[in-house]
This record gives structure tokens, sequence and C-alpha cells, in this order.
């Protein structure tokens, strides 16, 4: 059975801001709270196959949610880095 979308629907899909050289990702966010998002989640899972690290750049006074904070002990290839 083949999926049918129209020109509004596509696949989901999410793409970090950059790809370094090497085996990582890099993705910045910018908010005062982070939680557990379908990008994060996706390019975490993405990252743990092909065994690259996804780096999440956030400010300094960002607060990480319980949901992703469970998240981030379970899978290594992610890594936090706190910036001004």
């Amino acid at each position: 059975m083949e999926d049918q979308y129209t020109r509004w629907q596509t696949r989901r899909r999410s793409l970090p801001d950059q790809k370094k050289s090497g085996n990582g990702w890099i993705l910045g966010k910018s908010c005062l709270t982070l939680h557990l998002t379908y990008q994060i989640y996706n390019l975490a899972e993405e990252a743990e196959q092909q065994k690259a690290i996804l780096r999440l750049i956030i400010p300094q006074k960002c607060k990480l949610s319980p949901e992703l904070t469970d998240f981030l002990k379970e899978h290594k290839y992610v890594k936090v880095i706190r910036r001004d």
C-alpha cells in the first residue's frame, strides 16, 4: 500500500542546524525552558544509530524539562553545551 500525499502533506523530518565535518551535529536552541521535542527526539535517535554526537547548544539560564533530563540520561550520544 502506497502513502498518498496531497501537495500540502509531507513526511515529517528534522535536520540539525549544522553538520560538522566528522561525526557530529549541532542543534542550537534559544529558550528559557527546553522540552523534549520531536526534533530533539528524532535527531538523538538518528545520532545513536549513526554513532554520531548531537550537541545541543543552549543559553546558560535555560532549564531542562524533567522528560528531557531523563531522555538525556539514556542517550549517551547527546551532549548539552551551555553558552552565553
